[in-house]
């Protein structure tokens, strides 16, 4: 079996300078490198560079995927917009973990497959249906830690009676890159979901919108020109970075209750109960989409066949035509016209007269015997 092992890095905040690309090309002289990423696929070999050394000093985010069933994410902020303590809560051995340097925290989630991997896997496109989280976490929504804590279900770290840490506020589904992360981190969605509902006690709404106006109520004259003077001068990162800590202080310091609240938080055993019951919601729900979009394709087919009534002698002469072509994509269109004309005779209550003339049909094309296995496949004859 060949290996396969992709690698792609993002520089986001800030592009990489001419000299740290130079400094790049030295880790490999076949990886693609631009201003904005590193990427590189290796089929035998493996990679000489360290990547959390890389996201230290050069990028943003990381992404790396093995057909062995390694899949590994690391996102990089500036220190202070993202509670250190916070992380803390959600720290998984060997799959969760995070640290600092002078600048910045960086996050890293790993799923290791300790059971031999089979499925087919793919690097490329990850990092883009993933990026979403680190604004995610930049805007204090914590859910990609809640989830990364849930991989010590797979590697079988927690007994029945552990119990969850806090249920990010403001998650009541699922977002489109979430349900990424839970795919890419092989978690099973319907644990992530139950998971991040919280437990009954716990599912006080949260209105950002709010918070964010009541977060601005209560700041300086000062503060507010000064952040405005910085995106003036073009230093936007620079602004956002000490806006985003600024407000995440102050949603720490009004939330700090949802964090240190233990009567609502769930042991193990509720989550998997509750995940039980996620999954008897989704696949009932399934089963009413399912049924709602049958009921759909069945009235637009109801539609389609009373439109071929009054056709049928043009349907006809177009059937002998394609008979007449003798090859075997006109043979395929011969078959599904009759399909359409046999279904519109028996919608019309004319069943009787479509054997007739379906009859006379074969007859008249008796020799050609892909057409007739076509028609016999389709129980036409």
């Amino acid at each position: 079996m060949s290996e396969y092992q992709y690698y792609e890095f993002r520089a986001i905040d800030r592009p990489l300078t001419q000299t740290e690309m130079k400094e790049l090309r030295k880790l490999s002289t076949r990886a693609e490198i631009t201003p904005m990423l590193f990427t590189n696929t290796y089929n035998y070999g493996d990679f000489g560079g360290s990547p959390e050394e890389m996201m230290e000093k050069y990028f943003d985010a990381y992404v790396y995927v093995a057909n062995w069933g390694s899949f590994h994410l690391m996102l990089r902020f500036p220190r202070g917009i993202i509670d250190e303590e916070i992380i803390e809560l959600y720290i998984v051995e060997d799959a969760l973990k995070y640290w600092t340097t002078n600048t910045h925290v960086i996050i890293s989630w790993e799923f290791n497959c300790e059971d031999g991997w089979d499925e087919y896997v793919e690097g490329e496109g990850w990092i883009d249906r993933l990026l979403p989280i680190r604004q995610e976490i930049e805007q204090g929504n914590y859910a990609s830690l809640y989830i990364g804590w849930m991989l010590g279900f797979y590697f079988e770290l927690y007994d029945d009676d552990t119990v969850e840490p806090p249920v990010p506020f403001g998650n009541k589904k699922l977002t489109t890159a979430q349900k990424a992360f839970v795919e890419f981190l092989n978690i099973d969605e319907d644990l992530a979901v139950a998971g991040l509902q919280g437990s009954e006690a716990g599912k006080a709404d949260f209105d950002k919108e709010a918070s964010y106006k009541a977060w601005i109520s209560q700041i300086s004259e000062s503060e507010a020109k000064e952040a405005i003077l910085k995106i003036l001068r073009g230093e936007i990162i620079e602004a956002q970075t000490d806006i985003r800590r600024k407000y995440n202080q102050f949603l720490k310091d009004t939330r700090k209750d949802d964090l240190q609240d233990d009567t609502t938080r769930r042991t193990v055993h509720m989550l998997l109960n509750a995940a039980k019951d996620a999954e008897k919601k989704r696949l009932k729900r399934e089963a009413e989409e399912y049924a709602r979009e049958q009921e759909k394709l069945e009235r637009e087919r109801k539609e389609f066949l009373a439109g071929l009534v009054p056709k049928f002698s043009e349907l006809w002469v177009k059937a002998e035509s394609l008979a007449e072509q003798q090859s075997g994509s006109s043979y395929d269109q011969a078959r599904d016209l009759l399909v359409d004309l046999r279904d519109a005779y028996k919608q019309a209550g004319r069943s009787d007269e479509f054997k007739s003339l379906v009859t006379k049909y074969t007859e008249k094309h008796a020799k050609r015997k892909m057409l007739l296995q076509r028609l016999e496949e389709k129980k036409i004859i």
